[in-house]
């Protein structure tokens, strides 16, 4: 009787090793998982200070185009402008105000249409008739038939970039 108890504790015992060494892997695969996502995040805002960093040399050198074309073109930049200059001087966080650039409405309004228009054509594309076949399925039948991409850039009114490009992505 003792002889079984003692196997049974010894089991006991060898389960009980067993669950703490899943568990202690458990706990270093989460520590593991932890330190490699502080190290992403520590990558990350790397990336992104070098990017910010970028970013304001950028705009630095914008801004300093922007300068010696108003010196070029003659007259000296208004005082609002050299006001905000002096506010971006004193503190680099504060806004820099360009005055709205000056688009001409007849573009505006061409820009428009062509948007609309292209729109609309698209519209009118995807609700075909069951009889119709699209640009590519045309440009696909034609190259089955043996046709050269020159020969179904003509009959399509495409040029052969696009045809090729069609055909590629069948």
């Amino acid at each position: 009787m003792q002889t079984i108890f003692l196997i049974l504790l010894f089991i006991m015992q060898m389960v009980g090793f067993y669950v703490i060494l899943l568990l202690y892997t458990k706990v270093s695969r989460f520590n593991d998982l932890e330190k490699k996502q502080q190290k992403l995040m520590a990558e990350m805002d790397d990336s992104i200070a070098a990017y910010l960093a970028e970013l304001k040399e950028e705009n630095e050198r914008l801004i300093a185009i922007i300068e010696k074309r108003q010196h070029a073109s003659g007259p000296e930049p208004s005082n609002s402008m050299t006001s905000s200059k002096k506010e971006v001087n004193k503190n680099e966080n504060a806004d820099l105000h360009f005055p709205q650039p000056k688009i001409p409405l007849k573009l505006a309004v061409q820009s428009y249409q062509s948007y609309s228009k292209n729109i609309q054509e698209e519209q009118a594309a995807t609700q075909k008739k069951p009889g119709e076949m699209d640009e590519r399925t045309k440009a696909i039948a034609l190259h089955d038939e043996g046709k050269s991409i020159e020969e179904i850039a003509k009959t399509l009114g495409k040029g052969k970039t696009e045809v090729e490009l069609l055909l590629k992505f069948r």
